[in-house]
């Protein structure tokens, strides 16, 4: 799964209730021991000790960004501005560079990043949002109750996942049913 949709779905809903995996920094380093291994942007355990308030307050926001411009984009409305530059703002956080070393006589490039580790992996996250939603790939699940995100595979997709569109066609076949039917004239 895509990056930006995981930091997306850390908000799901259960049995209609919305649980938030992110409520501490030490879940937000949980999350990031997860993913690490997929992130380009080195999260090393030193820098998931020192997760703090202000970086799970990034991710969160970052988290809502994403939401909001993929909600806003999967039912046809133009984002929000200000969700729009939250997600930006993460993409411009994480200036990085490459340096040549040698390992003996073996030339070695390095890719060094001059933003802490957890701005720079909320970076790569952000990033992953701008391809994601430039290409209309992200859509939210159109499923009652269901807040998850999902990656279009083909354009009439509308659910996350079998269980959210059997749901959904229950909840439509209930719906017709309940209607009262319609009243004949007695002759």
């Amino acid at each position: 799964m895509r990056l930006a949709i995981e930091l997306a779905n850390t908000a799901h809903a259960r049995q209609g209730t919305v649980c938030d995996e992110l409520q501490t920094p030490a879940d937000l380093a949980a999350w990031l021991t997860r993913v690490g291994p997929r992130c380009a942007v080195p999260v090393d355990d030193e820098s998931r000790s020192t997760v703090d308030l202000a970086d799970l307050a990034a991710a969160r926001g970052l988290r809502a960004a994403i939401r909001a411009v993929a909600g806003a984009a999967s039912t046809g409305r133009t984002p929000d501005p200000a969700d729009l530059d939250g997600i930006n703002s993460a993409v411009r956080a994480a200036p990085h560079w490459r340096e040549l070393a040698f390992d003996g006589t073996a030339p070695r490039v390095t890719t060094r990043h001059g933003t802490a580790a957890i701005t720079g992996a909320l970076a790569e996250v952000a990033a992953d949002a701008v391809d994601l939603l430039s290409d209309g790939r992200i859509a939210a699940c159109a499923a009652p109750g269901c807040v998850l995100l999902f990656l279009r595979d083909r354009p009439n997709r509308e659910w996350c996942s079998n269980a959210c569109g059997n749901r959904a066609r229950v909840a439509r076949h209930h719906d017709r049913r309940k209607q009262p039917a319609p009243k004949r004239d007695a002759a």
